[in-house]
């Protein structure tokens, strides 16, 4: 191909290991921001360093552009946000009268917004 699939801008690039959600024990998600929207890709390698080696070259990546965007502030003021994902259990309630049952969704949380789906992918 000429172009490629997708460019994933640094400032809006995270990584989380995620070897249950993909199925592989060295699965990885990344999430970036394309057209104000949050997008995950999912990503494994049979080689175990292989993809710790993407996962530190992404964060590190997202470090420094963070250093350079910032360059007055302290490392632990642009320190890079850790993608939080996990199953929980949400109700709805109007006052204290719950409105619908519990039901359990898959959460995903970045230096975004915290957003839920029926299921992880």
């Amino acid at each position: 191909a000429k172009e490629p699939k997708a460019i994933m801008k640094i400032e809006h690039l995270n990584a989380t290991f995620q070897p249950a959600k993909i199925g592989n024990p060295h699965g990885l998600q990344i999430t970036y921001l394309k057209d104000n929207s949050t997008r995950n890709i999912f990503v494994y390698h049979e080689d175990g360093k292989e993809i710790v080696d993407w996962f530190n070259a992404i964060r590190a990546a997202r470090f420094h552009y963070l250093q350079v965007a910032f360059p007055g502030a302290s490392d632990s003021d642009v320190s890079v946000p850790a993608l939080l994902v996990g199953w929980c259990v949400i109700g709805h309630f109007l006052t204290l009268q719950q409105t619908e049952g519990f039901k359990k969704r898959w959460f995903t949380m970045d230096d975004r917004r915290l957003m839920y789906f029926k299921d992880p992918l």
